[in-house]
């Protein structure tokens, strides 16, 4: 399972920056804490917006107009 640009995205946006993705599912990544190991369908939930993601991009979407 490979993360797609929108998953990354979201994970550099909290902070975890992927570094090298494994055929294994293992998936290394950067943290402020150091360099993690994390199993690819982690990183899949870990991704996923939360309420106030979307809530906010729902509000700027008048302000942006």
């Amino acid at each position: 399972m490979t993360l797609s640009i929108k998953q990354r995205a979201q994970l550099r946006a909290k902070g975890i920056l992927v570094r090298i993705e494994y055929g294994n599912g293992s998936v290394k990544c950067s943290t402020a804490n150091g360099d993690r190991y994390y199993t690819a369908s982690d990183l899949a939930q870990i991704a996923k917006p939360g309420f106030f993601d979307r809530f906010t991009a729902w509000m700027n979407q008048g302000v942006a107009s």
